[in-house]
């Protein structure tokens, strides 16, 4: 700027005095027709000399360091040339637009490198940017056709593309500026013209507030999502409504927090408008439909983001119809790339679910997901126009077998998911194992030959007389145990009345046995059973099943009269009893109840009640052949067999299959680099000073997750070696103690964060390395006091190798608003789309308490698209472990020759074994249910 600064602000300002000539020189001419000379070539030129000047005074500005000095003088200069070229001449469209394009296409950075006083700049910026993302590309090229003077050198294509890059620049800029209003909120601004005012004693001067630009924003976005026709263009938007409307929902939290119903915040309402647009917009191509639910999936997951339930239910059924539409095409249009969008259409129809539970209680949700979770498995409806296709004469073909897994997992969370969510128990399940239970020793059956139960009988005295087992069930999806307990009395009414008829009989004949003590109703319910929790957990795909209760009322008249004859009937049964009591005289034997068993054979009577212990699946069992009755319907009957787990390498194969978690576990390795530092490598000793770094960088640590020791954590620790321990060796260990920064480093402890679905660690590591053997994708988090314009630079000279580029660096520099910009590096970006880290985008200004939920949705997201890149040409989870199962059960089948001989091996109960065992509970009542 010393050398050519003055020049080249000059040269842009002379365009000014050339347009008021060249004004003046039409109006002249226009009085001397014939001594008009134009020269078109040469005003054109002149044209594209005052756009390259804006052009090349913006990208020195632009490209400004974060923490450079610059003179107040060149920028008051700079902001008056952007605002004259900002301006829009009526007569000179040429010109004027040609300047505005240039200064779009060359200022994408202005607002995030800290120029003091650049925020004077957003109502002009706004003014041109509003033209740009509100027309569309054909009114764009005619229009352009129209104001071209000459002959056009130019073709459709070219100004299509310069279009379209206009575009692109004008959402950086939004991205740059949207977080402004919100930040400053009520701060005054005064336009630029104010300043230009000759006199200052002006009293009309225009004052605005900075959260009066989000109502121009938020309709900006909108339209241009419309109008957008370039499908990064379109993702971009994605994520920048996607912040607009965490924003947004902040903004109307604090309103509702401060009791200001009055000033209600008029861009609440755009959320939903949001949401239903980007269901639109986002299935016009593949990678537009990814990142389009990878936008769905962070609003639904943000606790601030409040929509409507009409909302999510309107999404779900376009899901839903979107499944329907794709599985429906001509074979030849099936490909990886579809299936891929299949698969995770479903994935995001889990997540939904889950975090929108209200959405199975209505039955039209839920008829849609059990279609399309039907066709993706059998590859075909139960219910087509065709007509009705049993299940017992349905063929299974898949789309893919992607899809199918897909599809089972739906399956498999809608009726595992509980009404009531409780996330640390439901996640604790899974790292109980046979080491959790001591003195306990368990029998292994394989169902269906892609299941494992192991099921245990614990003891009488253990479970406060109660019969009850234990089972620990290993399938495609993971690992879950249950206590099953068997009651004589049923849970709906545990304290039933005793038997009126035998207690008459028994006082009428004078034979009974000894009258009842005093304290027989005392003692009854102190031996009565507690409920096991305060109440019995369902899922929330029962409660579509219609309650006994309901349908009672839709008939309560014919039972009504049906208890009024069985009280008329009960009535002469009884009288007939006595008359014949009374008429035989020969003494009858006093009634007594039966003695309740003692011991029940859990297992069998378990294995018996769910059908795998049926004479038609034994006999299945014994011969191996099919049903006579039709070829397909022997899938619908349970397989059981017996495994023999003596050996001493069962629990080692067991324990393996333990450790392929169907979850996705995300990691993100956090750095913090300071002035002057050029890689990683230097970042170790930043960590003993945690007085030195930025305090926004230790809230946004702190906020990742929950400190937990590795060597006492049962979950994901960023270390497949030292992830999924068993609660009983994680509890051996030595007491928590308190953390301090630096022993957060992924082999001391670790951020934890988890859902149904995920695991995340998050921690500090002091070195840094490039694991040549393992194929996942590595997540940097690199917090930057000094911009770097290429990220991975920072990265190792000896670590640049091909191993490299599967390493996704997510930087965060602060600026001096107290504001945030993200970078990204080039691997981030090439996962299948150029935004595959939405909600996070390259260039993305945003605030701190957004900064930790962003972070980790971003990483989610890309470990995500990672799993579904790799799934096209690796084997997904669900494959290693229906593999893995199946190797078990080849190894350990346990051969059975005879029935005897398999019901021998169940049994674990008998006489001689628990003869020191106290007496079981006797009661009346011998009424058995289960309790899961």
């Amino acid at each position: 700027m010393h050398l050519y600064g003055s020049w080249i602000l000059d040269c842009c300002l002379l365009q000014i005095k050339d347009r008021h000539s060249r004004s003046s020189f039409i109006d002249s001419s226009r009085a001397n027709e014939t001594e008009k000379v134009i020269d078109v070539q040469n005003e054109r030129l002149m044209d594209e000399a005052f756009a390259k000047s804006f052009a090349t005074v913006c990208t020195i500005f632009g490209n400004a360091q974060c923490d450079e000095f610059i003179y107040p003088e060149y920028l008051s200069r700079f902001y008056y040339v952007i605002q004259q070229g900002l301006r829009f001449y009526h007569g000179d469209e040429q010109r004027s637009q040609a300047i505005i394009e240039s200064i779009l296409l060359n200022s994408g950075d202005l607002f995030r490198i800290n120029l003091r006083g650049v925020n004077i700049l957003i109502p002009l910026f706004l003014d041109a940017i509003e033209y740009y993302l509100h027309i569309d590309l054909q009114s764009y090229i005619n229009y352009n056709l129209g104001i071209v003077k000459g002959p056009l050198n130019t073709s459709n294509s070219t100004i299509r593309d310069r279009f379209i890059r206009i575009r692109s620049k004008s959402i950086h800029i939004l991205m740059s500026i949207i977080s402004l209003p919100f930040h400053y909120q009520h701060l005054e601004q005064h336009l630029f013209e104010d300043y230009l005012e000759k006199s200052h004693d002006v009293q009309t001067a225009t004052v605005k507030t900075f959260l009066e630009y989000r109502l121009r924003i938020f309709p900006l976005l909108f339209s241009a999502l419309q109008t957008e026709i370039d499908i990064t263009n379109a993702q971009l938007l994605f994520g920048t409504i996607r912040l607009a409307c965490s924003l947004a929902a902040h903004l109307d939290r604090e309103q509702e927090q401060h009791e200001d119903s009055a000033k209600k915040d008029p861009t609440a309402g755009y959320v939903s408008h949001a949401v239903n647009l980007i269901c639109e917009k986002g299935t016009n191509d593949s990678q537009l439909f990814l990142a389009a639910l990878d936008t769905l999936i962070s609003i639904v997951t943000d606790p601030i983001c409040q929509i409507p339930i009409d909302t999510w239910k309107n999404v779900l059924k376009r899901l839903c119809t979107f499944v329907d539409t794709q599985l429906h095409r001509s074979p030849k249009d099936h490909t990886r790339e579809m299936h891929s969008t299949c698969v995770a259409t479903y994935n995001t129809l889990i997540t939904l679910i889950i975090e929108r539970p209200v959405l199975l209680d209505d039955y039209e949700n839920l008829y849609k997901l059990c279609e399309i979770i039907e066709l993706g498995i059998s590859g075909e409806k139960a219910q087509s126009a065709d007509g009705l296709v049993s299940k017992k004469d349905k063929e299974f073909h898949p789309a893919s077998q992607r899809v199918a897994e897909a599809a089972e997992y739906l399956m498999f969370i809608l009726f595992e998911h509980k009404a009531a969510l409780h996330l640390k128990d439901d996640i604790c399940r899974n790292w109980l194992d046979e080491s959790t239970f001591t003195n306990t020793t368990f029998k292994y059956f394989a169902i269906n030959g892609n299941t494992l139960f192991a099921m245990s009988e614990l003891p009488i005295t253990d479970n406060h007389g109660m019969q009850a087992i234990v089972l620990l069930y290993r399938g495609l999806f993971g690992k879950n145990v249950w206590t099953s307990k068997f009651r004589h009395n049923p849970l709906s009414n545990p304290l039933l009345q005793p038997n009126k008829s035998i207690e008459r009989i028994e006082h009428e004949n004078g034979k009974n046995s000894s009258p009842p003590t005093p304290n027989m109703n005392s003692d009854y319910k102190d031996r009565s059973l507690p409920l096991h929790g305060t109440k019995t957990e369902r899922a929330k795909s029962e409660f579509s099943i219609p309650t006994l209760n309901s349908i009672i009322k839709r008939d309560e008249d014919k039972l009504n009269s049906f208890r009024a004859l069985k009280a008329k009937q009960i009535s002469i049964e009884e009288q007939a009893i006595e008359r014949a009591y009374l008429s035989n005289e020969t003494p009858q034997p006093g009634c007594r109840p039966p003695e309740c068993q003692k011991h029940f054979e859990s297992i069998r009577l378990f294995l018996s009640h769910y059908g795998f212990c049926s004479l038609d699946a034994m006999h299945h069992l014994m011969n191996g052949k099919q049903w006579n009755d039709s070829k397909l319907f022997g899938r619908l009957q349970p397989r059981i067999q017996l495994l023999n787990s003596e050996t001493d390498i069962f629990m080692e194969d067991i324990r393996k299959l333990d450790h392929i978690s169907p979850t996705l576990h995300c990691t993100g390795q956090v750095y913090y680099l300071k002035k002057h530092q050029a890689t990683l490598l230097e970042s170790s000793s930043n960590l003993n000073t945690p007085d030195e770094l930025n305090p926004a960088f230790l809230t946004m640590f702190s906020q990742f997750g929950s400190v937990v020791e590795v060597k006492r954590h049962c979950g994901w620790t960023g270390n497949a070696a030292t992830s999924w321990k068993t609660i009983a060796s994680a509890q051996s260990e030595t007491n928590a103690t308190s953390k301090v920064l630096a022993e957060i480093d992924g082999e001391d402890s670790i951020l934890y964060w988890l859902d149904l679905t995920s695991e995340m660690a998050f921690f500090l590591p002091h070195h840094f390395s490039v694991d040549q053997q393992s194929s996942e994708m590595r997540i940097l988090i690199v917090w930057l006091e000094e911009f770097r314009d290429e990220l991975d630079s920072i990265l190792p000279v000896q670590e640049s190798s091909t191993k490299a580029r599967d390493i996704c660096i997510i930087g965060i520099h602060p600026l001096k608003t107290r504001l945030f910009r993200i970078l990204l590096n080039s691997s981030a970006q090439r996962m299948q789309s150029a935004c595959a880290s939405i909600p996070l985008l390259d260039g993305m200004v945003i605030p701190l308490h957004l900064l930790s939920f962003y972070l980790r949705q971003a990483v989610y997201n890309l470990s995500r698209r990672k799993r579904l890149e790799d799934s096209q040409s690796s084997q997904t989870t669900y494959l290693l472990r229906k593999t893995r199962i199946s190797k078990i059960i080849e190894k350990y089948q346990h051969q059975i020759n005879h029935l005897d001989e398999f019901f021998q091996n169940i049994f674990f109960l008998s006489t001689n074994k628990y003869e020191h065992l106290t007496e079981s509970l006797t009661d009346r009542n011998s009424v058995l249910v289960a309790q899961s």
